[in-house]
């Protein structure tokens, strides 16, 4: 998947995103909504860093949380509970 942030393009592996979405498969209709928080909030806590320096990006260490933030983005997005109703 091509996302486009920032003014760069980052390809997301299709690998990734179904890593996290079975990983997340027991999630909607739980009944965790603290824990589907706190993931969207880790999420949201490192696209606010990039958003802020996307100099971090050059960092190896940055650049992969940050694709990981955005794989776990889609995953949640995909079961439909990345935003609440």
């Amino acid at each position: 998947m091509m996302v486009r942030c920032y003014g760069s393009e980052f390809e997301i592996p299709d690998q990734l995103i179904d890593k996290y979405f079975k990983e997340f498969d027991g999630l909607p209709g739980s009944g965790l909504r603290e824990n589907i928080c706190q993931i969207r909030d880790s999420i949201y806590e490192i696209v606010d860093i990039v958003e802020e320096d996307p100099d971090v990006l050059f960092e190896t260490e940055y650049l992969k949380d940050f694709m990981q933030a955005l794989a776990m983005k889609q995953a949640l997005q995909n079961h439909g509970i990345l935003y609440d109703a």
